[in-house]
């Protein structure tokens, strides 16, 4: 069963020779066939500790294992066949087709002339299946969307067949869609093969619903591990990211602003946990309006009629969409001073 273990790591840099830490007495690990999400503010250290696992800079202090493999007493060839590596800043390379870009990962298992044997082709042949690369084996890798060539860049990691794989910032440059389809994939990635999969990311809240642990990062504080659910139910997400200007929302998973709210709004709802009072609240929120049980203008959510009634006074207007119900709260307020909270 493949393993990774970080035990009394420390990670940095060095500045006038003298070293600077980042992170450590870090003692971390991941089991075969688990996607591990390493999330955190930025200046935490994600890059700095994914970067020292893969040996492109020195550990500071400590050991990394993999396979009862101390990563930094063997050769970078011996190191090759356990760990491979997708940066983002390798996003830009030379003029290869995808099967060549694909093939380069094979490059720890050929003789010195580098020639691809039948067993080489077969792997390669599966890591452009399981990437959903199949009729783009021809085509200049400069020929295709961001999305496109960041699968090309985790076939060749799947065809370098090591059993741990990691990848900075995978989806950094990615608009949503193909986001939501990178993480996807290196889920069934995890899942399918077995390896063990490392990524630092800032997308958490996708993240969350695909990985199977987390790394929570702190600034020279550490790092705490556990499953998504865990980490919502004991709070890490709060502390980690806490925040005046935003808050994270432990019912739904993300993150919620936090504003400085100027004006005061009672609501009135059947269904608090309905779709249009969810809605109604964020759009309030947003325009800055506070809810309180004591305010002059009244919101009446009508789920039933899909529409909503704002009462002042002895005034009622009924509205069919959430901008007229705004719209109404505003030309109230146009005609009233500011309300103090």
């Amino acid at each position: 069963m493949s393993f990774l273990q970080l035990q009394q790591v420390s990670v940095g840099y060095f500045e006038k020779k003298q070293p600077v830490f980042v992170q450590q007495a870090l003692n971390l690990s991941a089991q075969q066939g688990e996607l591990v999400a390493l999330i955190g503010t930025n200046g935490c250290g994600k890059s700095t500790l994914l970067r020292s696992i893969a040996c492109l800079q020195p550990l500071l202090s400590g050991k990394i294992v993999v396979d009862n493999k101390n990563i930094t007493e063997i050769t970078p060839k011996q190191r090759a066949r356990l760990i491979s590596v997708v940066l983002t800043e390798n996003m830009q390379v030379a003029s290869f087709t995808v099967r060549e870009l694909i093939s380069i990962g094979r490059d720890p298992y050929t003789g010195w002339l580098g020639s691809l044997s039948s067993e080489d082709q077969e792997t390669i042949d599966r890591a452009i299946a399981m990437t959903n690369l199949q009729g783009f084996g021809e085509r200049n890798i400069h020929e295709l969307s961001d999305g496109e060539r960041q699968r090309v860049f985790i076939a060749r990691a799947l065809a370098q067949d090591t059993p741990v794989i990691l990848l900075d910032e995978p989806t950094s440059h990615l608009d949503l869609p193909n986001r939501i389809n990178t993480l996807l994939l290196l889920q069934k990635l995890a899942r399918e093969t077995g390896k063990i999969i490392l990524i630092s990311t800032h997308e958490l809240e996708t993240a969350m619903q695909v990985a199977d642990k987390i790394w929570l990062m702190r600034k020279q504080h550490g790092v705490i591990v556990g499953t998504p659910e865990d980490m919502v139910l004991n709070g890490d997400f709060d502390t980690v990211f806490k925040h005046n200007s935003y808050e994270f929302d432990k019912e739904y998973g993300s993150f919620v602003v936090q504003k400085q709210l100027e004006r005061i709004v009672k609501t009135s709802v059947k269904n608090p946990n309905g779709l249009m009072a969810r809605w109604t609240t964020k759009a309030l929120s947003r325009k800055g309006y506070k809810i309180t049980s004591e305010a002059p203008v009244e919101v009446v959510v009508d789920e039933e009629n899909k529409s909503w009634k704002v009462k002042h006074d002895e005034v009622v207007s009924e509205e069919k969409d959430i901008d007229g119900m705004l719209q109404k709260i505003a030309d109230f307020y146009s005609l009233q001073p500011l309300t103090q909270d």
